[in-house]
């Protein structure tokens, strides 16, 4: 993702006509080669977080920073961040405090922070002085927190990474998919689209839902604002990974060929890649169908029996499959589904 000089589309923020237009940061897969030098020059240790579970943090201060910033606290920082909900991921993350000059030459023109993604470092400012829509340095902090979770937080296939689209059930709860489909969202897009991008809009709610009472605006499009729903997905998100597809089994009788099939409904409550494979040796076919019946995948289309049907659910909450025996007298069917 290339993040510098990210101004907003006319009509990407739908609030806040008057208020500042340029985005809180941006997500760099990688540091420039001066922005590293500027890194390996900081002055690095491990404070812990103070929630009770002795884990620990690495804070960096750059030497200017130390001489001109008005709160370098790495303790405090490290004590914030043990605030916020998280997993493992938290004693892989580098909070770095830059000079204001530095944020801008770091993080790009007008950005309060940024976050390096293939080295979990997080760069803010060493100044405590609110944001101009009036988020404090732990707002900042907490948003930029938020593109640490996803980042180690592994999306549904087939789709991209989580710091682009949100975490699995945030996304999936906020319909990334279907929107991001239908036009009006564009995951992983800091540039003109960055009020648009749910990775963005995930790291900001990340940070409302750590200060509900902060009073900062929402200014990304009205859609992805968050509920308690988008709230309680963060959470399982973050307290509860996403691990992988899990299988479900769908078993019955069938009618003699010809006669009829078995229909049954299943829940996809996360988008991702759907699989259904009949069991055994089976002499009967598959259509996946939507709720209201339309053929989406077969396998009698010339595939042959016991043909694997894959699908991308993309905000469509439950699916039915058809069963339909080749046999005269019909018979028993199984079948295996996998599902995000």
């Amino acid at each position: 993702m290339i993040l510098f000089l990210a101004a907003p589309a006319v009509g990407a923020q739908p609030r806040d006509p008057a208020g500042p237009r340029l985005p809180r940061d941006t997500v760099i897969e990688a540091p420039s080669p001066a922005s590293a030098r500027i890194s390996s020059v900081a002055e690095t240790a491990r404070y812990p977080i103070g929630d009770g579970s002795g884990e620990t943090v690495a804070i960096a201060v750059t030497p200017a920073c130390q001489t001109a910033c008005n709160a370098v606290e790495p303790q405090a920082i490290a004590s914030t961040l043990g605030t916020f909900i998280h997993g493992p991921e938290m004693e892989l993350v580098t909070v770095q405090l830059d000079t204001p000059g530095q944020i801008e030459f770091d993080c790009g023109y007008g950005a309060q922070a940024c976050y390096y993604g293939d080295e979990d470092r997080i760069v803010i400012s060493g100044d405590d002085t609110p944001a101009p829509e009036g988020a404090s340095r732990e707002f900042v902090l907490a948003h930029e927190y938020g593109h640490h979770v996803a980042r180690h937080r592994e999306s549904p296939s087939p789709f991209p990474a989580a710091i682009d689209w949100g975490t699995p059930r945030w996304s999936s709860y906020e319909n990334v998919c279907r929107r991001s489909r239908a036009g009006a969202l564009f995951p992983g897009n800091e540039g003109l689209h960055y009020f648009r991008d749910p990775g963005e809009a995930f790291a900001e709610s990340f940070a409302h839902l750590r200060f509900p009472e902060s009073g900062v605006p929402w200014r990304w499009v009205d859609s992805l604002e968050p509920d308690a729903g988008a709230f309680e997905a963060i959470r399982e998100d973050t307290l509860r990974p996403w691990s992988g597809r899990r299988a479900l089994g769908l078993r019955g009788r069938l009618p003699p060929r010809g006669v009829g099939t078995a229909v049954r409904a299943f829940r996809t409550p996360l988008d991702g890649t759907v699989s259904l494979r009949p069991a055994g040796r089976p002499r009967y076919e598959l259509d996946l169908l939507t709720p209201a019946g339309r053929v989406l995948r077969s396998s009698h289309r010339g595939l042959g029996f016991g043909h694997r049907l894959n699908f991308t659910v993309c905000g469509q909450a439950r699916l039915r499959v058809a069963v339909r025996s080749d046999r005269r007298l019909g018979g028993t069917y199984e079948v295996q589904i996998q599902r995000p």
